[in-house]
């Protein structure tokens, strides 16, 4: 069970992607249409330096071959201009008197007049040329001819004798095609795809055009045949997804080479059309029908026309369709937007009811929040007071404890030696005052570590308020240096420097001069300063 989960959870992976890229392939070709008059201008350019090269030369022999040049330039965009200068070329070629020049001018002639479907005409012009006195090169070209014209042929008759006659010819021009082609060639690929689709192979029809795909698909002058290929074989396969990919790569090769004479946006249309996609049939059909006129490709101007008003009828009844639906929700929007103007009134006066009720409360609310957060910051400052009272209670006394037993032993050894006569020992131990200065040492020790447990980070904090290079570290062996005691005791509340002055035994003088000195380190304000001191620990 988990595993058909599994399976099916992957094919609709599959299958979003798939649609995703078909939707995004569909963008670009919506804008390579819109931009298909920069295409021309390109195909344009190099039409007119083509020509301007011509006029610079007399010589025949290369005059036909700049003709070649103009006609592939030619050939699948403007049919009139492309049949004129094929017929500049045969003119020539009858000239020059060369037998292989005129062959090739009257299969060009041939193949124009086949594009533009006069079929009868083309294979009159072929049928004269003998076969057998033709190049390897004109002869695989003499074959290309027939196939074309005989594909078309097939495609376009009315009755099944008549398809079938013309499908063995393809055939028999299929095989005369593979060989006399390049069997590395795109050109021998193309034919044996259609041996094989011929013979319902699809899926090695399938492989060869990936292949080709593969190979030849970063080519924009070959990627839209190609293209066309992969989607007629898809087609057959019952593909339409792939089929549709295909025709939309297909018709963006074809708008990005400015060719005008070409079948797969016309098929795209009709697919598109069959799936309810009327907008974009529309678009591309009437695209087509434009680029088939611009071309003068009366053929492929009729099989669209055979189209275009199916998908016509039925954008223009969508478009009607849509129209009655706006003029409804118009009418409906009307009504609505009636009830919407009385609503918003009665609202508006029950806002303003609302709204003084809501003042009222707010200002309550205000004064209630006031009183909570005044009442919280002394919970607050009532519960450090008494964390610091229980703190100092406790070493106080031990404090204390302590000094009654250092003062009995001091009593007991004066009292020792007053006994025993040792009268100068007793007064030089009263004389000295080294005892004070150890006990005074050992009160800060004390008091430091004792102020450090209850705030353990001041010293970081207390630093990061002062200069990077003015920072107060305490040296080797101490714990608070004299600066960071006095701002110990403003932490702890006593601002006042005379307090301060009598607490750390310092003259009120060099209390003021350590936090002077201090002040002038600071990276922020003395006023910023003071509040930031007291929120130390918090």
């Amino acid at each position: 069970m988990k595993n058909i989960l599994l399976l099916f959870f992957l094919f609709l992976n599959v299958c979003v992607f798939a649609s995703n890229k078909v939707d995004s392939l569909l963008k670009v070709l919506d804008v390579t249409i819109k931009q298909r008059s920069q295409y021309e201008q390109i195909r344009e350019l190099r039409i007119d330096s083509l020509n301007i090269e011509l006029n610079k030369i007399n010589d025949p022999e290369e005059r036909f071959g700049l003709y070649y040049k103009l006609l592939r330039e030619y050939r699948s965009y403007n049919m009139d201009s492309a049949l004129w200068i094929a017929n500049e070329r045969l003119e020539i070629a009858q000239k020059l008197n060369k037998k292989e020049h005129i062959s090739t001018a009257n299969m060009n002639v041939a193949e124009i007049l086949g594009i533009m479907g006069m079929y009868k005409e083309s294979l009159d012009i072929i049928d004269q040329i003998d076969g057998q006195k033709l190049d390897d090169r004109q002869r695989a070209y003499y074959f290309h001819l027939y196939h074309s014209i005989y594909t078309l042929m097939s495609e376009n008759s009315f009755s099944k004798k008549e398809k079938t006659h013309y499908e063995n010819l393809l055939s028999q021009y299929k095989d005369s095609l593979l060989l006399v082609n390049d069997p590395k060639s795109l050109g021998y690929a193309l034919v044996w795809n259609g041996k094989l689709v011929e013979k319902g192979k699809y899926e090695e029809a399938l492989a060869l055009m990936s292949e080709c795909y593969q190979k030849y698909g970063e080519d924009q002058s070959l990627v839209g045949t190609i293209a066309y290929g992969l989607s007629d074989v898809y087609r057959r396969m019952g593909d339409h997804e792939q089929e549709k990919k295909y025709l939309i790569i297909s018709a963006i090769g074809d708008q990005r080479k400015a060719v005008k004479g070409y079948i797969a946006l016309r098929k795209l249309a009709i697919l598109l059309y069959q799936e309810g996609d009327v907008d974009r049939a529309y678009n591309y059909i009437k695209c087509a029908m434009e680029d088939a006129i611009f071309c003068k490709a009366r053929f492929r101007t009729l099989e669209i026309s055979q189209t275009l008003p199916i998908i016509v009828a039925a954008y223009d009844k969508k478009v009607k369709q849509e129209k009655e639906n706006l003029i409804k929700y118009l009418f409906l929007i009307s009504i609505l937007s009636l009830v919407l103007v009385i609503s918003v009134f009665y609202i508006y006066k029950q806002m303003k009811k609302l709204s003084a009720a809501r003042k009222s409360i707010n200002e309550m609310y205000e004064d209630v929040k006031r009183m909570n957060g005044d009442l919280n910051e002394l919970n607050k400052k009532l519960s450090e007071s008494n964390l610091v009272k229980e703190e100092y209670i406790g070493s106080v006394f031990n404090l204390c404890s302590t000094y009654i037993d250092k003062m009995e032993a001091y009593r007991i050894d004066i009292n020792r030696k007053l006994k025993s006569g040792q009268i100068a020992e007793a007064t030089k131990m009263t004389n000295s005052t080294s005892l004070v200065s150890d006990e005074l040492k050992e009160f800060f020790r004390n008091f430091d570590a004792i102020f450090l447990n209850i705030y353990p980070n001041f010293v970081e904090e207390f630093n990061s308020l002062l200069l990077e290079n003015e920072q107060i570290l305490p040296k080797a062996g101490d714990i608070l240096t004299p600066e960071l005691r006095v701002f110990a005791l403003v932490r702890l509340g006593i601002a006042d420097s005379s307090k301060i002055a009598s607490f750390l035994h310092y003259s009120p003088q060099t209390v003021y001069n350590y936090r002077l000195k201090v002040h002038n380190k600071l990276v922020v304000s003395k006023d910023e300063f003071a509040i930031a001191i007291q929120q130390i620990g918090k």
